[in-house]
């Protein structure tokens, strides 16, 4: 593609694109395994508020640099996360943090464009939660994805809405509650993956290949039938108060598991050994 234009003014964890119809919203902290921090879910939705509104945008599609697509949610600066004062509302900056995320993902939802992940290398947590909300997903053999929240004593609660829509109840019941890790054959065949390439090196013919048919439709068209796929029963329902409401109550768990079984679990994950709570070891299941 020709005549992109930077988008300066973006934040340096997201770069923003624009090149005739599609514009690019880049992760771009490959040496930190680009992560959803504050400040990437704020760039985030300042990029595809932008994008949405820019003039002969038809597709928005999510790249990221380096190897991982996104390793998900920051953890890093887990205890200035437990020590930080309620707002002035009262309620818990976890949950208001966590929050933001759903009203990304939401927003997301509703734009009118075809939205696309063009997933790289490794997608978890809230990454793969990315990958979920948007219309199409096409990933490389070396795509991985993994839902791990509970392994760390957390919840997935801002992205499950998402990852069940795409993967059906049962599928995203499989993923979430024993946090597998599964390969990009995988993720093919259970639909989070739309298309799979056949090598690193297709990956990208292969999204320039699918941009093509997008921009071939018709703009009001188009937009029209996500207005409609966005209103079926089996979609989240970006619009709804039911959803919402399930949204802000996720984030209060979530920031309850913030404060009661993740410090634990983010404490074996780096020292890499079993959570307190682990009890693998001693299970019998004989031969």
């Amino acid at each position: 593609m020709s005549d992109a234009i930077l988008d300066q003014a973006a934040p340096a964890c997201v770069l923003r694109t624009i090149d005739g119809p599609v514009c690019t919203i880049h992760l771009n902290r490959a040496e930190a395994r680009n992560p959803l921090g504050a400040d990437t879910v704020q760039a985030l939705s300042q990029a595809v508020r932008e994008a949405s509104q820019a003039p002969g945008v038809r597709a928005i599609v999510f790249t990221a640099a380096g190897t991982a697509f996104s390793a998900g949610g920051n953890l890093g600066n887990l205890q200035d996360r437990l020590d930080a004062p309620a707002g002035r509302d009262g309620r818990d900056p976890i949950a208001a943090g966590n929050r933001r995320y759903g009203d990304f993902l939401t927003e997301l939802s509703r734009v009118p464009q075809v939205t696309m992940a063009c997933v790289q290398g490794p997608a978890m947590g809230g990454g793969a939660g990315l990958a979920c909300a948007v219309d199409i997903a096409i990933g490389s053999p070396l795509a991985r994805f993994g839902f791990p929240e509970a392994s760390i004593g957390l919840v997935p609660g801002q992205i499950l809405p998402f990852v069940a829509a795409r993967l059906g109840l049962q599928a995203a019941r499989r993923l979430v509650l024993t946090a597998e890790r599964i390969d990009a054959a995988e993720a093919h065949r259970i639909g989070l993956l739309d298309y799979l390439a056949e090598s690193p090196q297709e990956l990208m013919p292969l999204v320039r290949r699918v941009l093509r048919s997008i921009v071939a439709t018709a703009p009001q068209a188009s937009a029209a039938t996500k207005r409609l796929l966005g209103g079926l029963p089996v979609a989240p329902l970006p619009a709804s108060e039911a959803l919402q409401g399930y949204l802000d109550a996720a984030a209060d768990l979530f920031a309850r598991q913030m404060r009661s079984e993740a410090p634990e679990g983010v404490a074996a994950a780096r020292e890499r050994r079993p959570a307190s709570w682990n009890q693998a070891a001693g299970l019998n299941l004989g031969t």
